[in-house]
């Protein structure tokens, strides 16, 4: 079982490259490059009730990250296809830096209006394991009684859901508010149930240059 849990991270990780030798083999035309800005709060509340009740519960860490991405050259029917990597540092409750490579789904400027939605999947390396991923046994305020202990990794899965809007003075900048989410996969990454990771709510701007 272990070995299977080798082989995909094995496989993931040519993935997480992939961009790259892409880049490397095609000419891509400076105006397709887009660059990214953001920054975020971390949060305690999972994913799934971040994105349908919009709950949160904030802690004192934050994230700054800038990055690039570029449109892929296709589409299928309403979905854009695009690829995105970026470097995030941490700062206040955790202090280490990250890296980000993932590709992304696009239902762009829905119904003709400037709003546009956005799911990206991917891979996270971290440059240590970070501290509010992992939880020991106990009982905790903002989330009560924790059974069983949460080991993170350096290397985990990296998901985003985003919702932005284009300008109304232009068409090449979009301000966006994206959830920042890191994951163990339920076990592929981590030790299986509690599942590891973190959330961080955040809001930036993405411009062609």
């Amino acid at each position: 079982m272990r070995l299977s849990k080798i082989t995909v991270q094995t496989f993931l990780l040519s993935i997480f490259f992939l961009p790259f030798q892409f880049l490397s083999s095609v000419s891509i035309p400076k105006e397709n490059w887009n660059i990214v800005l953001y920054g975020g709060i971390f949060t305690t509340t999972d994913l799934i009730p971040i994105v349908f009740r919009q709950k949160t519960d904030y802690k004192e860490s934050y994230i700054g990250t800038i990055g690039v991405s570029r449109p892929l050259d296709y589409r299928i029917r309403w979905f854009d296809f695009l690829w995105e990597t970026n470097i995030t540092k941490h700062f206040s409750g955790m202090n280490h830096w990250e890296t980000n490579t993932f590709y992304i789904i696009k239902i762009n400027r829905i119904y003709d209006s400037p709003i546009s939605l956005s799911l990206g999947e991917g891979l996270s390396l971290a440059s240590e394991n970070p501290k509010f991923e992992n939880k020991a046994k106990g009982y905790y305020w903002e989330s009560g009684i924790q059974k069983d202990a949460i080991e993170s990794r350096a290397l985990l899965n990296y998901m985003m859901v985003e919702v932005s809007t284009y300008l109304p003075i232009e068409r090449k900048t979009e301000l966006f508010l994206r959830i920042h989410h890191r994951s163990g996969v339920f076990g592929l990454y981590c030790p299986p149930d509690p599942n590891c990771g973190s959330n961080f709510v955040s809001y930036g701007l993405r411009t062609a240059f």
